[in-house]
Order: C-alpha cells, then sequence, then structure tokens
C-alpha cells in the first residue's frame, strides 16, 4: 500500500459504527494489509475480457481494461447504471505507478471469482487519482476521518444515486479501506468477505449504511470546505514553523521525523528563504546544518538514482538507503528547484552535480519529443519492486572494466555488503540499492583527485552502467502530460539554468511551457489538465494554473536574469491568473476553491491549506500574486495575495507546519506589507481552537520557581485528560502526529528536563500506518527539573506544554500551552 502523510483535523468528528460490518470485516485492519507478501508472479497470457476502459486514454486505467471486472470509468454512465440497479458503487482508486495497486489486480481484479462477486452485487469505477485529484480528495478524507490513515489503493463503497429518493445524487461514501488480500488471513479481512458484508449490510440494514453515509458526508464537507475565520499571522507564525521543523529534524540522518523518509522539499524550501530573517545565530546555524545534512543524506542514498540520475518516491529506511522506487515528476521538478536553490545560495559543487545530473535523466527519459514532460516511472518490473534499479558486486564487474568497476564497487557502497532484500519474494538473492559512500568532495580528498577528475571519473562510470541498465527490461512509463506536474517540472528547469548557467535547460522550460499554451487549452484560453497521444482533456484545477504560473513566472524571472527581454510568459502569467480568479475565487472572501464551481460529479468543492507531497494550490498561488506585484508594481495583486492569505490565516494559525508553504508566503508578504497583520484579528485563543472547551487541564504545583546559577528547581506538572480523548505520547509511534513536549520558551539561560512515560499503546493502532501508537490518557503527574545552561539569563521565561489530543474518530489540532509559573534566576 502506498502510504500517505496523515492529514490534521480540526476537530472530532462524529461517526457512527455501520451496524457490525466493521467487526464482521475485521476492519482494524484497513490500510494496514500492505504488509502481506504477494503471491508469485504468473506468465501473462492473452486478454479474454475487455471492458469500458479499454476507451480510455490513462495508462492506469487502461491497465485494468482487460479484468474479468466489468469496470467503468468515473462518469455520468455508470452513475446511472448504479441509480438503475439500485446497488452501491464500488471506487477503486489508483495511479500507475502504485505497486499495491498491482499486487491487488493480480490477487483480485484478476480473478474471476471474485470479479463475479463484484459485478454481481456493485457498479465497479476505476479512476486515476491523477486525472480527478478532487475526486481522490474526497474520499481519501473518508479514509482518513474512519480510520486515520490513508494510501492507495483506495477502494470506497459509495450510495448509488436515487437511494433516498430520485432526487438524490448518491456517491457518498460508507465504508472503505486501502489493499485487501483475496481472502482473510492472519485476522485480517479478505476481499471477499469485504464484499459479501457490505452486499448484506446494504441488503438488510440499508437504513443504518445511509446514515453512516450522511455522517460521514457531513463531516468530509466540514473537512475540505470548512471557511476558517480570519485570524492574525504575523512573525510569530514563522518562529513556530522554524522551531517544530528543528525539533522534528533528524539531527544523525537527515530529513524530518523517522523513517519513512519523504523528501519534503517544502520544508527545506521554507527553511531556506527564512532564514536570512533570523538574528539568533545559534537557530541560523542550526537551520544552517538541518538543510545541508538533509541535502547531502538525501544526494548520498538510495532514494537518489545513482546512476541515471533523479529521486525515487521516499525512502522506507531512515537512513535514506532503500527506497520505494517510482519516480514522479512532481518530485523531480520541485527537487530541482530545491538543489538550484542550494546552488545560488551556498554554491555547494555537490548540489551542482545532483541538480544536473537530475535534468540530464528528465532530459533523457521523461520528456515528450513536443517538449513537456510524462508523469511517472513505474516501481517495478515483472511484479518486482526495484528490479531495475539494483546491482550485485557480479553484475557491476560484468558491466565495467577492473579498474572502474572497483572503483564503482568502492563509492556505490557494494564492498561493504548488500543492503536489499526484496520483502515481496524472499527467494530473491540479496543485492544492492546504490549509495554514495560519502560527498563527492569527501571521496575525491580520499582518492587524492582534484574534485574535478573525481567527476570525471564517475561520470564515466555511471555512463557505462546506464548503459548496462538500459538493456534490461525497464519500468512502465506512465506518458500522461498533467499541467500542474509540467509546471513543476519547467520551474525546476528554469532554475537550474539560473544556478548552472546552462540556457540549454531553460530551452526545454520554454518548449514545453510553450506546448501546453498551444496544445493543452479551449477555445478561450482555459487550460486542460491531461493530454495523451495528442488527446487533451479535463478543465484544469487550481493546482494546474497555480503550479504553471509559477513555471511561466520563474522562466520570465530567469530570462531577465539572462538580459532576455521577452515578456511572453509573464503576460502569459498575468493571462492565466486572471482566468483563474474569475474560475476559482470567490470574491467576498478572498478564498481560492480547489475546484470549478459547476462540477457536479463531487460531494464537496474544496479548498485545502496544507501541503503534503505538493504545496497546496492556494499557498502556490499567494506566491504567484506576491511576485506579479513585484514584476508589474500592480497593487491589485498584492491585495489578491493578501486576502487569499487572510483566507489561510486560521489554518496557519492551528498549524503553521501543516500549512508552511502559506507561511512562507506570509514572509514575502511581510516584506513587502509588514502592516498586513493589523487588517487581521487578533491571534485566535487555545479556547478559539477548541470550541468544546478544555480537553487537557493543565496544573502546576508552584506558581514560582527559582533556578539559581549552577542549580535548578523543580515543579511537578498534573494533566487530566477528559473523558473519551487522549494525547499523543512523547514518541507517538506514528509520523504526521504532534509529540507530547513540555519546554522553555524565551530565554536561553534555562531548559526543561523531563523523563517522559512511555505511554499506552492506543487500542485502535492497527488500523494506523506506522503503529502502534503511543498515548497518555486520564489523569498522571510529570515532575519537571528546570536547569540553567550556562547561556545568560535573557529574557521571560515561560512555561510551555505542547500536546496533541485525538479521539476514536479524529485529532484535534496540536495544542500550545503557557503555563503561569513565574521562572526567577
Amino acid at each position: 500500500m502506498m502510504i500517505l502523510p496523515r492529514r490534521d483535523f480540526a476537530r472530532p468528528v462524529a461517526l457512527i459504527g455501520l451496524l457490525g460490518l466493521l467487526t464482521l470485516t475485521g476492519a482494524p485492519a484497513l490500510g494496514a494489509g500492505a504488509v502481506m507478501t504477494p503471491p508469485a508472479e504468473t506468465a501473462e497470457t492473452t486478454p479474454q475480457h475487455t471492458n469500458a476502459l479499454v476507451n480510455e486514454s490513462s495508462p492506469y486505467l487502461l491497465q485494468h481494461a482487460h479484468n474479468p471486472v466489468d469496470w467503468k470509468p468515473w462518469g455520468q454512465d455508470a452513475f446511472d447504471k448504479a441509480r438503475e440497479r439500485g446497488v452501491p458503487i464500488l471506487l477503486s482508486i489508483g495511479y500507475s505507478t502504485c505497486y499495491w495497486c498491482h499486487v491487488m489486480e493480480r490477487e483480485s481484479f484478476e480473478d474471476e471469482e471474485i470479479a463475479a462477486l463484484m459485478n454481481e452485487m456493485f457498479v465497479c469505477i476505476k479512476l486515476d487519482r491523477e486525472e480527478r485529484p478532487d475526486v481522490d480528495d474526497v474520499y481519501m478524507t473518508a479514509l482518513q476521518l474512519m480510520t486515520r490513515s490513508g494510501g492507495w489503493p483506495l477502494n470506497a463503497f459509495l450510495t448509488p444515486p436515487g437511494a433516498r429518493g430520485a432526487a438524490d445524487p448518491g456517491l457518498e461514501p460508507f465504508f472503505a479501506g486501502t489493499y485487501f488480500p483475496p481472502t482473510d488471513a492472519m485476522g485480517r479481512p479478505g476481499f471477499t468477505s469485504v464484499l459479501r458484508n457490505v452486499n448484506q449490510a446494504w441488503t438488510t440494514q440499508r437504513d443504518g449504511v445511509l446514515e453512516q453515509a450522511g455522517n460521514l458526508t457531513s463531516a468530509i464537507r466540514q473537512q475540505l470546505s470548512e471557511d476558517g475565520e480570519r485570524v492574525r499571522v504575523d512573525s510569530t507564525h514563522i518562529g513556530r514553523a522554524i522551531e517544530e521543523l528543528l525539533r522534528l529534524h533528524d539531527p544523525t540522518n537527515g530529513g524530518f521525523g523517522r523513517a519513512p523518509k519523504f523528501p519534503q522539499p517544502v520544508y527545506l524550501d521554507f527553511l531556506l528563504d527564512t532564514r536570512v530573517m533570523i538574528e539568533d545565530a545559534a537557530v541560523r546555524s542550526a537551520i544552517d546544518n538541518a538543510v545541508r545534512l538533509t541535502l547531502d543524506a538525501m544526494a548520498t542514498g538510495g532514494i537518489h538514482d545513482q546512476v541515471g540520475g533523479g529521486f525515487h518516491r521516499y525512502s522506507v529506511d531512515a537512513e535514506w538507503v532503500v527506497p520505494h522506487f517510482e519516480k514522479m515528476m512532481y518530485d523531480q521538478g520541485q527537487l530541482a528547484s530545491l538543489y538550484a536553490k542550494s546552488v545560488l545560495y551556498d554554491k555547494d559543487p555537490a548540489d551542482a552535480l545532483v541538480l544536473r545530473n537530475l535534468l540530464e535523466y528528465v532530459r533523457r527519459e521523461m520528456t515528450h519529443p513536443g517538449g513537456p514532460f510524462y508523469s511517472a516511472q513505474d516501481a517495478e518490473v515483472d511484479g518486482q519492486e526495484g528490479l531495475n534499479y539494483v546491482w550485485t558486486a557480479q553484475q557491476i564487474d560484468a558491466a565495467l572494466n577492473a579498474e572502474d568497476a572497483s572503483f564503482a564497487k568502492d563509492v556505490f557502497g557494494v564492498n561493504e555488503g548488500t543492503n536489499f532484500q526484496d520483502p515481496h519474494h524472499p527467494e530473491n538473492e540479496r543485492v544492492n540499492v546504490l549509495v554514495l559512500r560519502e560527498r563527492p568532495d569527501v571521496l575525491a580528498e580520499e582518492m587524492g583527485l582534484s574534485l574535478e577528475a573525481f567527476v570525471k571519473k564517475i561520470d564515466g562510470v555511471r555512463a557505462a552502467m546506464l548503459t548496462v541498465r538500459d538493456e534490461r527490461k525497464q519500468p512502465r512509463l506512465d506518458d500522461k502530460l498533467l499541467v500542474g506536474w509540467n509546471g513543476l517540472m519547467i520551474s525546476g528547469f528554469a532554475h537550474g539554468a539560473l544556478a548552472l548557467g546552462d540556457l540549454t535547460y531553460l530551452d526545454n522550460a520554454e518548449h514545453a511551457s510553450r506546448a501546453i499554451l498551444n496544445d493543452m487549452r479551449t477555445e478561450d484560453g482555459r487550460l486542460l489538465r491531461v493530454a495523451r497521444k495528442g488527446n487533451a482533456k479535463q478543465p484544469a484545477f487550481l493546482e494546474d494554473y497555480a503550479y504553471f504560473i509559477q513555471g511561466l513566472l520563474t522562466i520570465h524571472r530567469v530570462n531577465a536574469a539572462s538580459m532576455r527581454g521577452d515578456l511572453t510568459y509573464l503576460n502569459g502569467a498575468a493571462d492565466l491568473t486572471r482566468i483563474a480568479y474569475a474560475d476559482f475565487c470567490d470574491p467576498e472572501t478572498g478564498a481560492w476553491h480547489d475546484t470549478l464551481e459547476d462540477q457536479s460529479d463531487v460531494l464537496v468543492r474544496a479548498r485545502s491549506a496544507y501541503d503534503g507531497a505538493l504545496p497546496s494550490a492556494s499557498s502556490v498561488m499567494v506566491h504567484n500574486l506576491v511576485e506579479l506585484h513585484e514584476l508589474t508594481g500592480d497593487k491589485a495583486y498584492l491585495e489578491k495575495a493578501e486576502s487569499l492569505l487572510a483566507s489561510l490565516s486560521s489554518e496557519i494559525n492551528r498549524s503553521p507546519l501543516a500549512t508552511i508553504n502559506s507561511v512562507r508566503a506570509l514572509a514575502r508578504v511581510l516584506a513587502v506589507d509588514p502592516s498586513f497583520p493589523d487588517t487581521l484579528a487578533q491571534p485566535a485563543t487555545d479556547a478559539d481552537a477548541d470550541p468544546e472547551g478544555s480537553v487537557v487541564g493543565v496544573f502546576a504545583s508552584a506558581e514560582r520557581v527559582r533556578v539559581p546559577k549552577g542549580g535548578s528547581g523543580e515543579v511537578t506538572l498534573r494533566f487530566e485528560v477528559q473523558d473519551g480523548f487522549h494525547v499523543t505520547a512523547r514518541e507517538p509511534g506514528v509520523e504526521g502526529l504532534a509529540p507530547f513536549s513540555i519546554e522553555v520558551r524565551g530565554n536561553a539561560g534555562v531548559r526543561a528536563s523531563v523523563r517522559y512515560p512511555q505511554g499506552d499503546v492506543y487500542q485502535g493502532s492497527a488500523a494506523i500506518e506506522g503503529g502502534p501508537m503511543r498515548v497518555y490518557a486520564g489523569a498522571f503527574e510529570l515532575p519537571v527539573t528546570l536547569e540553567r545552561t550556562g547561556e545568560a539569563w535573557d529574557g521571560r521565561a515561560l512555561l510551555v506544554v505542547r500536546y496533541q489530543a485525538c479521539t476514536d474518530e479524529a485529532c484535534l489540532a496540536p495544542m500550545t500551552v503557557e503555563l503561569d509559573v513565574a521562572i526567577d534566576p
């Protein structure tokens, strides 16, 4: 199962149980089945079945066109069929490079008996999430609300149109999961059991199913479309974001958090841009160290394709060694811009090498002859993850002469032993995911070479190994063209041209942009999201406009820096911004929606502020509007940027880390207009964030604590967690949840020392990706020792508690409480 970083939810959501269905199907295992081993691959045979997907253009949908399942594409024909039959819709969402999507297809969707059950009981719809991210977002939110986890394949059961009467549009989710094995195993529900029990519930307990669907749909609408009140956001939110990122930073391996490790370029972008604002030398140094360690760790790790260039999706371990091998264009684009920015800031030649190899990889393997960029390369070959990318020592010996083979095995870590065993194919031999043993300059010094000589040597070795690797069976290519992802890669090529001083890369950016402007628009100039084999379709979403406008503006900036006077791209960005404002912005509130107003096949017109693998579209539009203001001097752009940023202020205040790209935009707005915060209301209090009242009571044993020089002071904190809630432990065990913490802020001369309990294992941990999850509940006390640090006593010391409270259904936003405890020297 492809995992998904957890979404932060604003408040608990009350959901009823599905009349015993969860017990019948073993629902605690939702999202946890991905650890199971798929069966051995079978030889391909001539397709015996053909369904409606054969007429689609999506590579993912075409992969399922010859399943025995009577798949239909998302659309009115399928909805009408469900209305006519009066049966639920089984919506299965995935994408072409999703490993566990392929596994479930082989195990279940190609199985004649399982397909027969699906066809008998449901109208079955297949959807490519990359073509319709709006639909995916709705049903992924449903899954996360139900299970606190997510991922793909996403299998959701929806009410048919007409379930509550002729006017009912249906499409409401009432049950969902990710990967299911075909049959019950190890206490987990098999897909066959899920199908039968959902059908039984629909047939015999329909009122309860409809009630569940209604409650869940209300919660989805609240989560995705709620327009929070405007609250004051200012430089303190920038400071909070920096503080949280530095706390999350892994000082040993780089990156943020624990395994699995994602590149998270939005975090590093933010740190690179805001470090110049930091006056505290220690904090600035901590930022520099975090950025450098992370960039180097990714560059030398197995997540970076050491032979072909470019980056895999994420690392399954904390050390960046073994990746999930798919390659996504949105990662390449963002990471190209990130490494280019680092080159411009720090002039580090190691970053320049990574950047050039990435851009050459995209040129060589991911560029359409007409200029735009393809979407992705698969993780698997012949059902085995990474088969194309891994090496044995013997394969390296066969590929290179003796001298080069010895060099390659040394620098790529092969001499240190194998590092990868395919967990899904334990019968395979152990092999090596290639890593770079050290930074290039360190390796060059070890070998007594200049950096230039080392680079020439390793480039020759890489080229020879790539020639051999290209003779292997290659991963599948998803060759559809997505406007938004192209926009990110256009920015990457333009930034790369500036950083490397090579305008041929700018030519790539311009070529892709012209192709999109010419071939992926309607007659009235509006963008179309996706194209394949000359056929462009699907009205674009806000993310397409935001990322593509960003790409056009980047080209313009680089053209200007290179003394090229072409205004084509600036004018194009302005024209598309005008269209996007008309189509996506609510002029009364200033908020921009992710989808068009007239899209009738989605439950909710969503607006998202949260950043994940991709930055939120609204946050990117704030940057674009500020950029247009800076380039044109037109204050109307700045007014729109500030209005949009104000509409995001509630989310920013709730979680600066989850909205990090909006916080970076806030820094840009403050640089242009320092008075912006004064146009907003006062900061929300903790009570504002928790309308139901205090969930966690915090009490101190003393109102004043003295911490003498060379000594320490003690205070005991008592916590009373409201019934029905728990708070995440110091080590929650799950990515995306805020760890419990007690610390001193505002004075570098004193710190808090706490021995945190391990916490109890949350009883629903089986439903959570990355579990077990540990929590604190009920009443408990923690002694806190306040110690002098040796630094000067330089301000008012505040004792601060930070926690995240959850129910069994959802989590509140993380809370920060400043205690009324005076700390004196």
